[in-house]
């Protein structure tokens, strides 16, 4: 089991190894970004004072001081353009374009890229489109498009820069490419914003910032890497507006947050590596009535504060990675929630695998416990997709047996260590799909003493299958450190492997059947109220009471033993029953600790 539950380090040789290193940039700048959020209020309003203050250092931007455009440089205060009117410069701020077909454009301080019409800038060994600092103003660059009007900038360099911020708004359609580094890279935060289209074609990065990046956007962000990330920032990252993110790596991540990463506000992101994790957080990752598609190569999403799906509606795959480990949903140091209605689809293969793992070794921190409720989960973790799973023993030269499994795959596998806060799965009001070819489901404990456990908790659910099912217990002494936890199995005896014959491979957790209500009285508003099924393996949380939504549809509930009336309940119809009592759902307590 240790192979995949070990402190992450970005060169270990396990699944669980992944903790970046800061990421190297060949342009830090800090000179400039230091500078970049100055502002200065000047209580008597001298002049001469505030004109004395923006000599000293940059200040907030207005205007260009020169812009070039081709071959040739204007200075601000004289207004230029050519003869046919594709491009014409106010000489402050405002840069219009209009069926454009040139070379690079540059400035210094603040500049307004207006377009329309059908625009080409093409540039070799130079930015395409940049803004830089300027002797006293900032760099901002600002590109707004009509629509059905396109921009398209192709550079052997970056094709779009600034070395402060860049916002892209309005419905026309940036398309950035860059044949040697960035497609888009702002050194201060990077926006979009609109109803338009970007995209954004790197060998480096395709869309970078090292700032915030907001994607506000109704319309579509598709951003490619060769070499580095397709959608990469220093802080946090943050999708809405009810447009889609697509963002794909052939050899890095699709897409880093040195923060968090929030998506939400009804947009679908769709995230893709083909040598790493599809999307990672050094923050942590919220989906809130969002979807999102995940497939990376050893992490499918990998965020170390952890993971909250709320009412979003995931799916998640991670195939073997360079040390031969795969993690479909990971988290190191928080927990992972999903709640709402949410529905989850994790798979992931290796000889070492897990769909949904979280785990925490250090005792200042929280973590190590995964909550489900009022939502559908799938977690499956193989080590072979679509074959019979490992050799349960190898064979020596010999024709002797060793009594040594083949491969660590968990479904659902959380885990503490340092006697830190036990390991807890907490499952509620949901359909849960479990299967690993070592175990479905798994809770663990690392102490020296012994006493602090992993458990596993079902609250308003049954165990469908395995027939006979239920929560055993799990104990070991290993090298003067107990191993205690908990498991889905049969059989009451207490096991010390996870590859005991007694763990189930496969398990369903469902709600109970909805009773039928009976038609109420006239003076009869609410349901009559009952008690949920108690058992050793489902005690009734301390300090929580059943809703009267929810009371309602228990009707003789086990936590051990099959479903008399639902069978396979589909995931469409557990998530309606699980979300008829909404409003008495939401004022729900967990089984160990409060989630909001």
């Amino acid at each position: 089991m240790a192979a995949l539950f070990t402190t992450p380090k970005r060169n270990d040789t396990t699944a669980g190894t992944h903790v970046a290193e800061p990421d190297v940039r060949r342009r830090i700048g800090l000179a400039h970004g230091s500078w970049r959020r100055v502002t200065r209020r000047i209580v008597v309003g001298a002049v001469c004072a505030l004109t004395a203050s923006s000599l000293l250092m940059p200040s907030v931007s207005l205007a260009a001081e020169w812009v070039k455009v081709g071959e040739t440089k204007y200075n601000a205060g004289t207004a230029a353009g050519d003869e046919t009117g594709t491009w014409s410069w106010d000489g402050a701020d405002d840069l219009k374009l209009n069926n454009y077909n040139g070379g690079e454009i540059q400035a210094a301080g603040k500049l307004n890229v207006n377009y329309s019409g059908n625009n080409i800038v093409t540039a070799d060994w130079i930015e395409g489109i940049k803004a830089s600092h300027g002797k006293n103003e900032n760099a901002e660059l600002n590109i707004q498009g009509n629509a059905g009007s396109t921009l398209s900038v192709t550079s052997t360099e970056d094709a779009i820069l600034s070395t402060g911020n860049i916002n892209i708004d309005g419905a026309g359609s940036v398309n950035a490419t860059s044949a040697g580094f960035d497609a888009i890279d702002a050194e201060g935060d990077l926006a979009i914003k609109g109803s338009g289209n970007v995209n954004a074609t790197g060998v480096s990065d395709g869309i970078r910032a090292n700032g915030n990046i907001t994607i506000d956007d109704s319309g579509a962000v598709t951003a490619r890497a060769t070499k580095d990330k397709g959608i990469g920032t220093d802080k946090n990252l943050t999708i809405k507006g009810g447009g889609t993110v697509e963002a794909s790596s052939a050899d890095g991540e699709a897409i880093w947050s040195g923060g968090n990463i929030n998506i939400s506000d009804g947009s679908q992101v769709k995230a893709s590596s083909e040598k790493d994790a599809a999307v990672e957080a050094k923050g942590s990752l919220a989906a809130t009535n969002a979807s999102l598609n995940a497939n990376g190569v050893e992490y499918g999403v990998y965020a170390h504060k952890g993971i909250t799906l709320d009412h979003a509606n995931v799916t998640v795959r991670a195939s073997k990675g360079r040390y031969g480990g795969a993690i479909a949903l990971f988290t190191y140091q928080d927990d992972i929630v999903v709640k709402n209605g949410s529905t989850v689809d994790a798979f992931a293969e290796s000889e070492v695998s897990a769909a949904f793992s979280t785990r925490n070794d250090r005792p200042n921190e929280e973590g190590g416990h995964i909550y489900i409720s009022d939502s559908v989960v799938k977690a499956i973790a193989r080590y072979v997709e679509n074959g019979d799973g490992p050799i349960p023993y190898s064979e020596n030269q010999d024709g002797e047996t060793s009594p040594e499994p083949q491969g660590e795959n968990i479904g659902i596998i959380a885990q503490t260590s340092e006697g830190v806060t036990p390991a807890v799965i907490s499952i509620i009001r949901s359909k849960v799909t479990a299967e690993g070819d070592t175990a479905a489901i798994f809770a663990r404990a690392m102490s020296a003493d012994g006493k602090t456990i992993g458990t596993i908790k079902i609250e308003n659910a049954a165990i469908q299958t395995p027939e006979g099912g239920k929560v055993i217990d799990y104990r070991k002494l290993r090298d003067g450190i107990y191993e205690a936890g908990q498991a889905i199995g049969t059989g009451d005896a207490v096991i010390d492997s996870p590859y005991n014959e007694a763990v189930a491979k496969s398990m369903v957790i469902a709600p109970p059947e909805v009773a039928k209500p009976e038609d109420p009285k006239p003076d009869e508003t609410k349901p009559a109220e009952s008690k949920p099924a108690e058992s050793k393996q489902n005690p009734k949380p301390e300090g929580s009471k059943p809703t009267k939504a929810v009371a309602a549809s228990i009707t003789k509930a086990k936590t051990t033993g099959v479903l008399a009336a639902t069978g396979d309940t589909s995931g469409a119809a557990i998530v309606a029953t699980v979300l008829a009592g909404t409003a008495a759902i939401a004022a729900g307590t967990m089984a160990s600790r409060k989630r909001s």
